[in-house]
């Protein structure tokens, strides 16, 4: 994907148009077509991820995240385990820990066929899927590799966000600390002249 990027680093503001080039061509082909296709396995992954899941009783009766929860390889931490039994040891609580994922795979088995506003409110879902389970079952690298394929799969082709400019919108939407006002609200602050 990265072979036509003349950047050091991708966080870097793309570069001025270059002329148009026989080479460039290819390279600019070769590119989207990795993307394309990164997108495809990506969709087909969760796909296959939803449907493998289906034949098994377990997640067909909506129960398997009581048994997945309490597994002592894969389970959850000991810490946690006191909140997340709470849930699964209740009936809607189980069933939709079990087939709230479901949801969100085939949702993004099928992002490629949706608008992009649905596939910007499907980002999120995802990232927290696999969030929940980098922390119920620890698996962080597949959490971390997960997400960057969820942005493979649902930004947009040719997105390239500025990374300096929305770090700079955040922090612009912090607020500030209060002005100290010491005299009534209603009363406006005098200046003082120095004698």
């Amino acid at each position: 994907m990265a072979l036509g990027d003349s950047r050091r680093w991708h966080w870097q503001p793309s570069p001025p148009e270059l002329p148009q080039s026989e080479g460039r061509d290819l390279l600019a082909l070769l590119g989207i077509s990795a993307i394309v296709v990164a997108r495809i396995q990506m969709a087909v992954l969760y796909f296959q991820s939803c449907v493998a899941k289906l034949p098994h009783a377990e997640w067909a009766d909506g129960t398997a995240l009581y048994y997945w929860v309490n597994n002592y390889d894969f389970g959850s931490p000991g810490w946690l385990r006191p909140m997340v039994n709470a849930i699964v040891h209740n009936p809607v609580g189980v069933a939709a820990m079990t087939w709230g994922p479901l949801v969100i795979e085939i949702a993004l088995a099928a992002a490629l066929l949706m608008p992009q506003k649905v596939r910007w409110i499907l980002l999120p879902a995802g990232v927290l899927l696999h969030l929940s389970i980098a922390v119920v079952m620890g698996l962080w690298s597949f959490a971390f590799a997960m997400w960057a394929g969820l942005l493979l799969l649902l930004a947009p082709l040719g997105h390239d966000p500025d990374l300096g400019r929305i770090l700079r919108a955040l922090s612009r939407r912090t607020p500030g600390p209060e002005p100290v006002h010491d005299g009534p609200i209603d009363e406006p602050v005098k200046e003082h002249a120095h004698a």
